[in-house]
């Protein structure tokens, strides 16, 4: 399979790639890291009520009767117990989603093709952002069927990291991030819309060069939708752009479903 770029190009491109992603890691650090205190937090107190729950039930059956009095108490502390594993359950759901998308999206592999479901790689991308969306950005998922898509899975999930991270960060007080996908011939098409500041006219066309920034208004530009972009042209695709200023911003990454036919953007 040719690439369309030489090994030169290919490692300066992996370079940037790592370089985007550590850069991205390092603003979500803080975070990613109140994310997982709040369900170890969890876990950290429960454990300790378990603790005397499973002490008292020791001490009511330590001798041969258990009367209806504490008998009742067994009962209460039971229900207890079923209600502090609910809680326990959903805090290690968390954590275990939040340890895979660090996974999906921090290894270090540079250059391995796969075959994705790019769902998993959106869904890794918005478990990591959470925290930027509480109570702030509702997020909207109009998800169509898609086949898999053969692709550097870790370059294209950065793609999708910068792209939402951008609509994110455009969004300046509450918004809707709004996520679509579905397929176009031998395509499939991945589409992220806010409702934030949207982009003027005269900059629309600049967003992608390299060193390009707004200051202060989509703070996401610049050399991270470069390296989209880089990185969506590597595959043979292209990134869609159509904003108004003041009415959001959607973002269209459009790619082939196989790397070797280029597929028909």
């Amino acid at each position: 399979m040719s690439d369309v770029f030489g090994a030169e190009s290919q490692d300066a491109l992996a370079d940037a790639v790592n370089a985007a992603k550590m850069a991205t890691l390092g603003m979500l650090v803080a975070g990613v890291a109140h994310e997982l205190n709040t369900p170890l937090g969890a876990l950290h107190s429960n454990h300790d009520v378990l603790k005397r729950a499973l002490a008292r039930l020791q001490a009511i059956l330590a001798d041969e009767t258990v009367d209806r009095t504490e008998l009742a108490e067994v009962r209460r502390i039971v229900a207890a117990l079923g209600d502090i594993l609910k809680v326990n359950d959903l805090a290690v759901e968390r954590l275990v989603q939040l340890t895979a998308s660090l996974r999906t999206f921090g290894r270090p592999d540079r250059a391995q093709i796969d075959r994705v479901d790019l769902h998993q790689s959106l869904e890794a991308a918005l478990s990591l952002l959470a925290h930027e969306m509480r109570d702030r950005i509702q997020v909207v998922r109009e998800y169509g069927a898609l086949p898999e898509v053969e692709c550097y899975a870790q370059e294209i999930g950065q793609v999708f990291m910068n792209l939402l991270l951008n609509a994110v960060q455009a969004i300046t007080d509450r918004g809707v991030v709004t996520v679509r996908t579905g397929t176009l011939d031998r395509a499939v098409v991945v589409s992220i819309s806010d409702t934030g500041v949207g982009i003027a006219p005269e900059v629309l066309p600049r967003i992608m060069e390299p060193g390009f920034t707004t200051r202060g208004r989509r703070m996401g530009m610049g050399l991270g939708l470069l390296t989209a972009k880089r990185i969506v042209d590597r595959h043979g695709g292209r990134i869609d752009v159509q904003s108004r200023a003041g009415a959001g911003a959607t973002f269209t990454v459009i790619l082939p479903r196989n790397l070797a036919t280029g597929g028909d953007t």
